[in-house]
């Protein structure tokens, strides 16, 4: 019965769960591993294990003050609402290469299903049927499908990991810092994505706010519910962490043999080759359905997110402006509008989803640093219950990663531009 009650209570962490498999993990882990075998293995890990924090800090400042992290950005120190705007400015670059790199996978997986039409064609069609179920509110059905293809997924890498498993000295190689020649991209993108960007954190805490009340019938106190709020996060957490260990190994162990590596329009059909190649022919229409079904909730969820966000933000820009709080938000509409533009624009230029996915990590690792000090400020200086604060191994391991996530963007930009 206490199990029962445990997955009842679980939301916030498995939605961020799927928003990251359906980015970095399905499109940037087996590309490492076909690429480079096992050697960016260690990268996956240590980028979970230094941006924990940051994500962390999300569900626990909602909790401790019964507002999100937006709120607390508007209470940092400086210029008024500096950090809201730095925000914002984050919010519309990620919203433009996002949805367009979410929208070109999930188009290269119908490409490589029924054909017919060109990539662009099929981002415009599944941008439309977005926006219509959008007006029309009938997602909830889609939604409940949406999550059950992600399990069938989930299922099926696993079976597939098992079927053909890594070597004990093969997994040692998480534990062996390497930048392969010719990976820094890859490498700077894997940091941007894996698990997720950081602005998901933020989310985070709107999500969390939003499963408040489920946590109150469970939960005595602040205590009890920061204690369930962090459950939460870390299975998604964990469940992200393995899945993309799984998708390093699938693409080292069965895709780099064979000269294999997801790239251009046909990355669905190569992805594809890691189940038929282990479980038979008969899992091409599986694994084809299942993960468009997780690829377009997760479009669904960024076309739906980044203008809600940037509505909100607006809003909190500017409380005054009647504009901005009418019915039909057109704050909301007019985002949605122009990043589904940009993606149309940027597939007919660039049609190339996994280059599309890397250039979302390194829109995602540039912005990493800010949104981190930013949390990390807000749940140690705003939060007033001592006991809601991080305990101080937290805040060091939160500073920690600060400077790997500002490291890292500084040597990248130090690379590319030596």
């Amino acid at each position: 019965m206490r199990l029962v009650e445990t997955f009842k209570n679980l939301g916030p962490g498995i939605i961020m769960a799927a928003t990251a498999i359906g980015t970095s993990h399905l499109i940037l882990s087996p590309v490492a591993g076909a690429r480079f075998g096992y050697e960016l293995l260690w990268l996956v890990l240590f980028s979970h294990l230094f941006k924990y924090p940051a994500f962390e800090f999300g569900p626990r400042f909602a909790i401790a003050t019964g507002g999100s992290l937006i709120r607390g950005y508007q209470n940092v120190p400086g210029p008024k609402n500096w950090a809201v705007w730095a925000f914002l400015v984050t919010t519309i670059l990620q919203g433009l290469v996002l949805l367009a790199g979410m929208l070109s996978v999930t188009a290269a997986i119908l490409v490589a299903s029924f054909g017919t039409f060109s990539l662009t064609v099929w981002v415009v069609i599944l941008g439309i049927a977005i926006v219509v179920l959008h007006r029309m509110g009938k997602y909830p059905a889609l939604a409940v499908g949406s999550k059950i293809a992600m399990l069938v997924l989930t299922v099926i890498s696993i079976i597939a990991f098992f079927a053909a498993p890594p070597s004990l000295s093969d997994l040692a190689q998480a534990f062996i810092p390497s930048i392969p020649t010719g990976s820094l991209v890859l490498v700077a993108s894997i940091l941007g994505l894996m698990p997720t960007g950081i602005n998901v954190a933020i989310w985070h805490s709107l999500w969390a706010l939003e499963q408040m009340d489920e946590w109150k019938k469970a939960a005595p106190d602040k205590p009890a519910m920061l204690r369930l709020g962090l459950l939460d996060l870390k299975v998604g957490y964990i469940l992200s962490a393995v899945l993309a260990v799984i998708f390093v190994s699938l693409g080292a162990n069965l895709l780099a043999p064979r000269g294999l590596t997801p790239s251009g329009i046909d990355v669905a059909v190569t992805l594809s080759r890691i189940y038929t190649e282990v479980l038979g022919n008969w899992m091409f229409p599986v694994f084809m359905l299942a993960a468009f079904a997780a690829m377009f909730s997760t479009a669904y969820s960024v076309m739906d997110g980044f203008p809600r966000t940037f509505s909100r933000l607006l809003v909190t820009l500017y409380p005054d402006k009647a504009a901005l709080k009418r019915p039909d938000d057109p704050a909301y509409w007019g985002f949605m509008a122009v990043i589904f533009a940009f993606a149309i624009g940027a597939n007919y230029i660039f049609p190339n989803p996994v280059r599309m996915v890397q250039l979302i990590g390194l829109v995602s690792l540039a912005v990493a640093p800010i949104l981190y000090g930013l949390n990390y400020y807000c749940v140690t200086r705003l939060i007033d219950d001592e006991a809601m604060k991080p305990k101080r191994w937290l805040q060091l391991w939160g500073l920690a990663g600060l400077w790997f996530m500002t490291a890292a963007v500084v040597f990248s930009l130090y690379i590319r531009l030596g």
